[in-house]
């Protein structure tokens, strides 16, 4: 950046900063303030919505930042947020969406449609922040016809793309245009239009303030949130059941224990999502799908769920399609292909493979030569995480296959994931919807993925196989059923044969709620969000509708 924008940008943030001033002198002795704990350690006061791999401090992309609008994945429900309404074209290659009026960003400037088209071409102008691959999608422009209209024109049909658009955040044209290395641009002064303003931020928490001009009348109800870290989810436990913070996003082994210890402590763990065994399939002996097909039928996934969630969250089905979608679109020939725990049949399979043992009983490589302990990749602390690795690791151990838990911080953790640098890994989805087509386009479209040592958006195995990607088109490409179910039994069918990665257990949302201060959390009798964490657009509804009581 030269001198020129430097100079434009500090008298820029230095008006920004004084507009945030004063909308947060109103509230700079909060009389409510909601508690989040976090299981986590966050890095230095970053705040770019797009900064990849979530690196930006939890408040961003729920509290402060806001996109056109939310989709609940648990029921396909849209909720407005700065669009109102939208509409596809009979061919399916126009969006029209419009934009909500009367909004303003936090410097008081008024938004518009034209900062959204502004944030989408952004994304096209920076391709390393488009990390869902909305240019990649066959979006040929997007356009504002007027201050409320927004037009997005795609080459071909894609409705699934829907769901991406409607989750990104929007950013203000008039300062974004002068970033010109958003990559490393760490936005410490966010202007946005979000119901709360950035105020401060350590290693020990983060506070945000209530957006005092906020666009939706008496919301939200509280006036302050803040983040509180801790070193792991039992710290995190305790926290909840002292009546330290409101709430917790924490993957801990017995919810309904939890929920026994007090009158306050309530959960609500909807699924919607799996947690997998990723493996790094440009590394051997994992880039060989028949020695990871063998690894899977050696691991024993209901003794997996059975000790990470004590009971209260099942074992996932092989095809990698969750409860709620397997009635529609899990093929019936799946149904007999499926992988089933067995350790002697692994032990032969890896044999007939070309991986034997030695007289030790260790596994050797096709070389002859012993394989080294692998790592299994988790994220410190998570207890969760931690009992699979141990469950996982005991299972190959018995096959002859050694392994040792690694524990990473999360910059360590989704950066190793991210850029191919580790064995094996315990991690979620990083993609879900309404339909299995997200889990699976995230996971394997090679548009996500990359070299390794570069960043891959969400492919974390680097597994792509080209049957795979023309089906993925197919179903995009169409709002036919049935031409839809067709692309999915490909995909299944070739993810089952490959086994890019073995799905170990459902994953529900972690959210524990203590209701000693507040109500209006979201619940299974009122799911206005799909349990979001902390740090996720659908947590905006959660921070909205809370209330003192």
């Amino acid at each position: 950046m030269n001198s020129t924008h430097r100079t434009k940008l500090a008298a820029t943030f230095t008006l920004t900063l004084s507009a945030l001033l004063v909308g947060a002198a109103l509230a700079q002795n909060p009389k409510s303030t909601f508690t989040v704990v976090r299981a986590t350690q966050w890095g230095a006061a970053n705040l770019n919505p797009f900064t990849p791999g979530d690196q930006h401090l939890l408040p961003t992309n729920s509290a402060i930042y806001e996109t056109l609008f939310y989709v609940n994945s648990l029921n396909g429900k849209v909720t407005p947020v700065l669009g109102t309404k939208y509409a596809w074209s009979k061919d399916s290659k126009t969006l029209t969406v419009t934009t909500r009026s009367g909004v303003k960003w936090t410097d008081g400037q008024a938004f518009s449609a034209n900062d959204a088209a502004f944030t989408f071409n952004y994304l096209k102008q920076y391709p390393a922040l488009d990390t869902s691959g909305i240019w990649k999608s066959g979006l040929t422009a997007v356009k504002a016809s007027n201050a409320t209209t927004l037009v997005f024109s795609f080459s071909a049909p894609n409705t699934p793309v829907f769901q991406y658009l409607a989750n990104t955040p929007m950013v203000p044209q008039h300062l974004w245009k002068d970033v010109k290395d958003p990559a490393t641009f760490t936005n410490t002064k966010p202007v946005a239009t979000g119901p709360f303003v950035f105020e401060s931020a350590s290693q020990q928490a983060i506070r945000v303030l209530k957006n005092t001009n906020y666009w939706m009348p008496n919301q939200p109800y509280v006036d302050a949130v803040v983040w509180v870290s801790t070193s792991s989810n039992d710290a995190g436990l305790l926290k909840l059941l002292s009546g330290d913070v409101d709430y917790g996003y924490i993957g801990i082994s017995d919810p309904k224990n939890y929920a026994s210890k007090g009158p306050n402590n309530t959960y609500w763990w909807p699924t919607n999502n799996i947690n997998f065994l990723y493996f790094n399939t440009v590394k051997a002996p994992f880039n060989d799908a028949g020695f990871r097909k063998a690894v899977a039928q050696a691991i024993n996934t209901k003794d997996v769920a059975l000790k990470a969630y004590a009971g209260a969250v099942p074992a996932a089905s092989p095809s990698s399609i969750f409860p709620t979608q397997q009635a529609e679109w899990l093929p019936a020939s799946a149904k007999t292909s499926m992988p089933a725990f067995n350790a002697a049949a692994a032990d032969a399979a890896l044999t007939a493979a070309g991986y034997k043992k030695n007289a030790q009983g260790v596994r050797l490589g096709k070389d002859g030569k012993a394989l080294p302990t692998y790592k299994i990749l988790v994220g410190a602390g998570w207890t969760d995480f931690i009992t699979m690795a141990q469950v996982v690791g005991d299972n190959l151990k018995k096959v002859g296959i050694n392994t040792s838990i690694d524990q990473q911080a999360w910059g360590s953790y989704s950066g190793g994931l991210q850029s191919g640098s580790y064995d094996m890994g315990i991690s979620w989805g990083w993609g879900n919807g309404s339909s299995p087509y997200y889990t699976f386009n995230a996971a394997f479209n090679p548009e996500f993925s990359a070299a390794v040592g570069k960043t891959a958006p969400s492919n974390l195995s680097r597994y792509t196989n080209p049957a795979i990607t023309k089906a993925l088109k197919d179903f995009s490409m169409t709002s036919d059923k049935a031409a839809q179910k067709k692309a999915m039994t490909t995909i299944v069918s070739t993810v089952l044969k490959d086994m890019p990665w073995v799905p170990l257990t459902d994953r529900t949302q972690f959210s524990l709620y203590n209701t000693s201060r507040f109500t209006g959390f979201p619940s299974a009798a009122n799911p206005y969000n799909d349990a979001s964490p902390d740090d996720q657009p659908g947590a905006r509804l959660m921070y909205l509708n809370v209330k003192p009581k």
